[in-house]
């Protein structure tokens, strides 16, 4: 369901204020913003509008660039603007919805509207939307959910998709913004913590979910008091499944030892000496799936484990740290690189990294999302 508001400019007129999103990237999209016409609305030519290159500044508001002046160009000269075919199937849905709004005709004033299942138009009357929000503050959203499921099934499914995209995408903006941000190791873990779905897509391809968060390795239970804590205790997913140890630095932790100075430490050869914090890291790891591993087969842990056949064999450990911008020539590269591709536990993953993996899911769900809707407004042929 897409959600439009017009604004009338004159009698005859009026503006859509959202635009149709024809392609979007981190810095830079390209939109359609539209307006309507009543003055051939016999003809059907209802709708005029124009295509925008925009840029995000600093503060995350887009503005427009610079129009080119097409009366400047000289003989031989031309602009031209590639639309492939997933941008111009986007527009191409985009301008049929707004054609069925157009349709309306003009309203005066601020009117909102709604393109709903099979393109079918609604309006939004400013007393519908107060009774719902009444609902709602008086704590009725479990029975319009309820009611919408049994009503709406369909509905229902893509509105629960688009909340939980919503979700993760919001995840995903505080992501980015906090690998640039100099937050404790406590951050992280609760954030991680909040959104499993980033570990959920799996490490190594496995489907990942959370047995517990600052698990006990060395106590009587992993969910006890004992004397080595971990970040978290994963496993994966499928008909037997394995435990998984994680431990989370930081985004600003260095990969490569630093001296007084704040500079990289050489070694020779080529070879740079790898940070303490790194090197630490891994051991607490090690040490941890190897009192796990010894641990795991108390009867407690069985208890807890063994009915949803969770195994702990030579448990895998993960080890979350740093930023590969750290690395910023190709020794540095050759160093980090070589040292985690030979290790054969913990793997080692960075936060940038980490936030690719989020930020295609994200992308990923949004596509599934997208293609859906337009299972759905196909249903209008």
């Amino acid at each position: 369901m897409d959600k439009f508001t017009t604004k009338s400019t004159s009698l005859y007129s009026a503006h859509v204020q959202e635009p149709i999103i024809i392609d979007e990237k981190d810095n830079t999209r390209r939109i359609f913003i539209a307006d309507i016409n009543d003055a051939k609305l016999q003809t059907k030519e209802t709708l005029s509008g124009t295509i925008v290159h925009q840029r995000k500044k600093r503060n995350d508001e887009w503005e427009y660039v610079e129009a080119i002046n097409l009366a400047t160009l000289k003989g031989g000269e031309g602009v031209k603007l590639h639309l492939s075919s997933g941008q111009l199937r986007k527009f191409y849905l985009g301008l049929m919805k707004l054609y069925k709004l157009s349709e309306k005709g003009v309203s005066l004033g601020e009117k909102e509207f709604i393109v709903g299942l099979a393109n079918e138009l609604i309006q939004v009357p400013k007393e519908r939307k107060t009774f719902i929000q009444q609902l709602l503050s008086k704590n009725y959203g479990e029975e319009i959910w309820t009611e919408l499921i049994e009503n709406s099934p369909d509905l229902a499914t893509r509105l629960s998709l688009a909340r939980i995209q919503n979700e993760r995408t919001i995840a995903l903006e505080e992501f980015r913004q906090s690998l640039i941000a100099d937050k404790k190791e406590t951050y992280w873990q609760d954030f991680f913590n909040k959104n499993q779905w980033i570990f959920g897509y799996g490490l190594n391809y496995f489907f990942l979910s959370q047995l517990t968060s600052q698990a006990q390795y060395g106590g009587a239970s992993f969910k006890g008091v004992g004397n080595q804590k971990g970040d978290y205790l994963l496993n994966t997913e499928a008909e037997v499944k394995f435990t998984v140890l994680v431990e989370i630095k930081k985004a600003n932790t260095t990969l490569l030892a630093v001296n007084s100075k704040g500079e990289n430490i050489k070694y020779r050869n080529g070879a740079w000496q790898l940070s303490y914090h790194l090197m630490g890291g891994v051991s607490q790891i090690q040490i941890n799936c190897k009192t796990w591993q010894r641990n795991s087969f108390e009867p407690e842990n069985v208890d807890e484990l063994l009915p949803s056949k969770i195994y702990t064999v030579n448990p895998k450990g993960i080890l979350v740290i740093g930023n590969t911008k750290e690395l910023d020539n190709r020794s540095k590269i050759e160093t980090f690189e070589s040292f985690r591709r030979n290790l054969s536990n913990p793997e080692i993953i960075t936060f940038d990294e980490l936030y690719e993996r989020a930020k295609y899911i994200v992308e990923k769900e949004k596509i599934n999302i997208d293609k859906l809707n337009e299972e759905e407004d196909s249903d209008v042929f």
